[in-house]
């Protein structure tokens, strides 16, 4: 499923990302990520709520980082996203808890520009996370206790890899999720969100006041607070005067508005607000919603497991149900000579192929989730995701030979690749091109081998309408460009438009 935001920023329309990222509720509701400017390395929140049988809870968290840290800020909040992002298209929390990834992972979720800088900002920014500690008095609700609990507790630990250069190039890291993180996850406490709408938002507050109200009007179509209170959970000021507060927001608000979140904003009494959620997002925010049955549950992990991406198989189960998935994972094991057996599993889900009525469970014992980008030499690869293209019965597996450039391809290739730096504020652009190989140019129309989907999609939305302009210029009005990746079907042909149509 290709999401879109309901108004999204222009340069960024067509990005594709999971539907929805599932989020940890607690670390949602809490203001764990500051978003002013203090360089203070610790933040205490305290409230108290009311129960429906009239009895009080009392509540403090307390966020603080050890000696040299300040305490996760605004840019933190984007690479802590940018993790649960990625730990989604993994198709959830590994077992053991451990995730493996890469710096250059992480930036092109946050669609950034690599550079040594930008490497070394989000490797900073992993560190100051896993340092941050979070002490619970009663404000971390467990699951499976059914209580909220006094704990002390990190969200991770992260390890890099020795042999990576500056830039995080040739390395493969790793997160260890903590204890009450990880427990969440295995609990089923967690929550979906847009992560493109997320994306799509400029604000900080507008991020942080999105994701709130998302989740605490718990499906309803309003959510009232005090504004007080609100400035604890966001966090901002603190503020004395109620006017203070509502300047502070006014400009979230707008954004809000206007991208499609919030129907109005309503002060009421002193310093009450009420949070109207358009109907256009709840709309589609119910059509992305996952229950997680249990069924669900047990259905994606073998979809994942066999070769498929998480928010895919998120997908699949959401549209065909986990009967119907569960059963045709249970069959890719009994197929003959699949060159690529997740694109087959993924074809027999949509297009219903005849199965045989008995069929062995297949073995879920080990994790096998395949990552976003391959594990090769650097950080650049994507991962072979799912090749939808149907293969034939009884043909050998067999390794797929290299792909070849075309000499005629190449002498348009070279030209159009040192002309496009010239119009472009990438501060690498041989980055994205590392891997494409031009193999074909007949009839005006140049052919670009991508290696994977990941990198086709990112060349698509960044350089497509340069190098249309740059082919056009050296080719002549007839000019074509088609990329092509071997490993997602549903990207596979990217004609650029002709200009009469872009």
């Amino acid at each position: 499923m290709l999401c879109w935001r309901l108004m999204s920023k222009g340069e960024k329309t067509g990005e594709r990302h999971p539907p929805l990222v599932q989020v940890e509720p607690n670390i949602e509701e809490w203001p764990v990520f500051q978003l002013g400017r203090s360089k203070s390395n610790s933040a205490v929140v305290e409230r108290t709520v009311q129960g429906e049988d009239g009895s009080s809870l009392k509540q403090r968290m307390e966020i603080s980082a050890p000696g040299k840290y300040r305490l996760p800020g605004r840019f933190d909040y984007d690479v802590y996203s940018a993790v649960l992002e990625l730990l989604e298209i993994r198709g959830g929390i590994p077992e053991g808890g451990a995730l493996g990834f890469s710096l250059h992972e992480l930036i092109l979720l946050m669609d950034l520009e690599p550079s040594g800088r930008t490497y070394e900002e989000v490797k900073r920014s992993l560190r100051r996370i896993a340092a941050t500690v979070l002490e619970s008095d009663n404000a971390f609700w467990s699951n499976g206790a059914k209580r909220h609990i006094s704990d002390t507790f990190r969200l991770w630990d992260v390890t890099f890899d020795a042999v990576a250069d500056k830039n995080g190039y040739g390395s493969r890291h790793r997160i260890e999720f903590g204890k009450l993180f990880k427990r969440s996850f295995e609990e089923r406490y967690l929550r979906g969100l847009d992560i493109e709408f997320y994306w799509g938002l400029d604000s900080p507050v507008a991020k942080r006041l999105y994701r709130l109200v998302d989740l605490k009007r718990a499906g309803a179509a309003v959510w009232s607070t005090d504004l007080f209170e609100l400035q604890k959970q966001i966090p901002i000021g603190p503020y004395a005067y109620v006017s203070k507060i509502k300047e502070k927001v006014k400009a979230a608000h707008e954004e809000l508005i206007q991208r499609g979140f919030l129907a109005r904003v309503i002060y009421r009494q002193r310093s009450s607000v009420l949070y109207e959620v358009s109907e256009a997002f709840r709309t589609r925010r119910k059509g992305l919603e996952l229950a997680g049955t249990k069924e669900e549950i047990v259905a994606i992990q073998l979809l994942t497991r066999s070769g498929l991406r998480g928010d895919v198989a998120r997908d699949l189960v959401a549209k065909h149900g986990p009967a119907h998935c569960t059963r045709c994972a249970n069959a890719l094991p009994h197929q003959k000579g699949l060159r690529n057996p997740a694109g087959w599993l993924r074809k027999a889900i949509e297009h219903g192929y005849e199965l045989p009525d008995t069929l062995p469970l297949l073995d879920t014992s080990t994790d096998a989730s395949p990552p976003l980008l391959a594990e090769r030499d650097n950080d650049h690869s994507s991962s072979v995701t799912e090749d939808v293209t149907p293969m034939s019965e009884g043909v050998e597996s067999k390794v797929l030979p290299p792909v070849v450039a075309d000499s005629r391809a190449q002498a348009i290739w070279d030209p159009l690749l040192k002309e496009l730096p010239k119009d472009s504020n990438a501060p690498s652009i041989s980055v994205w091109f590392e891997g494409v190989v031009p193999t074909t140019f007949e009839d005006s129309t140049l052919l670009l081998h991508v290696p994977n989907s990941f990198a086709l999609e990112y060349i698509e939305r960044r350089f497509g309408e340069r190098l249309r302009s740059v082919l056009t210029e050296q080719v002549g009005p007839d000019a074509k460009l088609v990329l092509q990746a071997p490993d997602d079907a549903s990207s596979t042909n990217y004609a650029l438009p002709d200009r009469d149509k872009s």
